[in-house]
Parts: structure tokens; C-alpha cells; sequence
């Protein structure tokens, strides 16, 4: 008998089982994937709460930046510079030491273990994996967008999708600046981004919520020009919205399961590691009350995590419809008009606006 089952070894469900751990639970860490970290779907490109959050080492270090350029359709750009810098990280070797941070603190971990359904007990949960039956007094889902924990939880999630398109290209980069490119042409739901990770290599993808695969190509050609070497693919779903609820009866929604990402940019680690120590706390206070009932859970995560969260999320929401349901010409005004405020800007928490 387990006291916390969690499903997926991403950021947010290896944090969350290292904590649980780290407070006397017993827990077992499951992964549908053979290796951990893979396969990518990240830029790796992480604010400055990172290492506070996470706890990593400069190891999986790749880039240090601190400048951002915002390009409207016809080419301009406004760039601001960061107070605090933000980090590259190998994604793969960010995701690994978390992943031994959870095994370090005496959770059990299973590789190559996916959930399939869970079935309600007396007193506790029957989880069923490909690897075996095992019994839990809570269900964490941290399986991602499309999760699986969810779906047998009966947890509505939001429908806003986009799929991220993304591979390592070589070319002229500016190392400490990321750029992010704007515009129906680039991508009408959301946008294109440059991601350095040093003066001739960065991480170039683009957002839609179809034919990503073309529109990366066209941008890829504007920004690099063409002939166009093919890169290493990664990429993978981003769903926004606030969702209704993430936790029911003896089971919770954490990180990209629980849409705690930011609606405007798709980065979800930050806001996942936030998610993960408020559900990590709440398993805490569960079973040592023995109470698993959604209202408790309810009380002391899913109130907890958006009181902290979800005013971020709705303005992000706000701040992606201005910027992709406004016509061109809006953008390219606002690029010209917003140089008068860079200083206020560059003060903004990007993180919890």
C-alpha cells in the first residue's frame, strides 16, 4: 500500500514524489517511458525561479540570457532586458536529476510503466499499469496535456490546444537574446520563437494549432534563409485555460495535467514546480488527517494552487487573445508605440504577471 502513486517522471511529477518522500510518505513514481526526459518537448527556457524551484545544479546548464526581442509582422522589433537573467537547459539532463532527486528521497520508481485505469476500494485505490496492480490512498496525474489520469478521473479539461513545432538549427544567433516573432503570416494562433543555446546553434520552433510542420518551415526560411538543413525534431501539445477542477476524491491533477502553463508563451515547468509543492503539501496533510475526499483536496490544492496561479493564467489568456486575434497592422503599431514604455516593461514579472 502505497500513501502516493504518482503518474509521470516530467518536472512536476518527479518534484512532487521527491517532496512526498521527503515528508514520510510512501510513494511509487510511475513512467510510461522507457528513459526519462525523453522525448523532449520543451525549449528548456526557464525564468529565473528555476533553481529555487527545482533545485538543479549548473549541470544541465546550457545558456544564460537576458534579453528578449519582440518582432511585430512587418519586422520590427521592441527589446527589453530582464532584471534577472533566464536559463537554457539541456531538457533531457534537467528532467534526469529531478527524476534521482525523487529516488534519492526514497520514492520507488518504475520506467516503462504506463497507467491504464484505477478502480475504487475500500479505503484506497486499485492502479492498474502494464507493469502490475499496485495500491495507493492517493492518485497524482502528472502526465501531461493529454492526461490519462484525468480521463479515468472524469476531470474536465480545457479544449485550447496548440501543437509546438520545434528542431536545433545552426545559423547566426545573438547568445543572450531570445526572439519571439509575431504575426498571421508567422503564426496566427501564436507565434515563433528563437531560442539560443550559443552563437551558431539555437532551438527554432513556431505554435499552431494545425500544419505546424509548414508554418515552421516558412518561418525557418525567413529567419535562416534557405537551403534549410533539417534539425532534431521536438515539439509536443501545450493545452491552455484554467481548468474547472484538478482534483476529485482521492486523486489530483499536477503541471501540464492541471494546465498550469502560461496560456501566452506555453511554458508550463515553472508554474508545474509551484503546483508541485502545493499538491505535495496537500498529499501531506491527506494522509495524515485520513481524509481523501474531494472537498479536502479541493481545500488545501486546488484553491491553494490557483490562489497563487490563476490570476497569471487569466491575464495570460488575455494577453494571447490581444496578440493573435488582433490584425497585423495592430501589432506592428503597438511594436512602434511600446518602445515610449520599455522601462515599465522590463519590470514586469513575466512569470506571475
Amino acid at each position: 500500500m502505497y500513501d502516493v502513486l504518482v503518474v509521470g517522471a516530467g518536472p512536476s511529477g518527479s518534484k512532487t514524489a521527491q517532496l512526498c518522500a521527503l515528508m514520510g510518505l510512501k510513494v511509487l513514481l510511475i513512467e510510461r517511458n522507457k528513459k526519462v526526459g525523453v522525448p523532449v518537448q520543451c525549449t528548456g527556457l526557464f525564468s529565473h525561479r528555476i533553481f529555487e524551484l527545482s533545485g538543479v545544479s549548473n549541470k544541465p546548464l546550457l545558456n544564460v540570457v537576458d534579453k528578449a526581442r519582440f518582432y511585430s509582422p512587418n519586422s520590427q522589433f521592441l527589446e527589453l532586458k530582464s532584471r534577472k537573467p533566464a536559463y537554457v537547459f539541456d531538457r533531457k539532463q534537467f528532467d534526469l536529476e529531478l527524476f534521482g532527486f525523487a529516488k534519492k528521497a526514497g520514492a520507488e520508481a518504475k520506467v516503462g510503466t504506463s497507467f491504464l485505469e484505477y478502480r475504487e476500494k475500500p479505503g484506497y485505490l486499485e492502479v492498474e499499469t502494464s507493469s502490475g496492480t499496485f495500491e495507493t490512498k492517493l492518485l497524482i496525474g502528472a502526465d501531461g496535456p493529454n492526461s490519462s489520469v484525468a480521463k479515468a478521473a472524469n476531470i474536465e479539461v480545457p479544449q485550447d490546444l496548440i501543437v509546438g513545432y520545434q528542431e536545433t538549427l545552426h545559423g547566426d544567433f545573438n547568445p543572450d537574446t531570445v526572439e519571439l516573432w509575431f504575426g498571421k503570416g508567422t503564426a496566427p494562433e501564436f507565434f515563433g520563437w528563437v531560442v539560443p543555446i550559443s552563437r551558431d546553434t539555437a532551438r527554432v520552433g513556431i505554435g499552431a494549432s494545425k500544419s505546424a510542420q509548414a508554418y515552421f518551415r516558412k518561418f525557418a526560411e525567413k529567419r535562416l534563409g534557405t537551403p534549410l538543413e533539417k534539425g532534431t525534431i521536438e515539439g509536443g501539445i501545450i493545452r491552455r485555460g484554467l481548468i474547472k477542477r484538478s482534483a476529485t476524491e482521492r486523486v489530483m491533477l499536477v503541471g501540464d495535467a492541471a494546465c498550469q502553463v502560461k496560456p501566452y508563451s506555453g511554458g508550463g515547468v515553472v508554474y508545474g514546480l509551484i503546483g508541485a509543492k502545493i499538491v505535495s503539501n496537500a498529499c501531506f496533510l491527506s494522509v495524515k488527517s485520513g481524509d481523501f475526499s474531494e472537498a479536502f483536496l479541493t481545500r488545501h490544492y486546488d484553491r491553494q494552487w490557483k490562489s497563487q496561479l490563476s490570476s497569471g493564467i487569466r491575464k495570460g489568456l488575455l494577453i494571447d487573445w490581444l496578440a493573435h486575434k488582433s490584425p497585423d497592422w495592430t501589432l506592428n503599431f503597438g511594436a512602434a508605440v511600446s518602445k515610449k514604455f520599455k522601462f515599465l516593461l522590463e519590470s514586469m514579472d513575466m512569470d506571475l504577471i
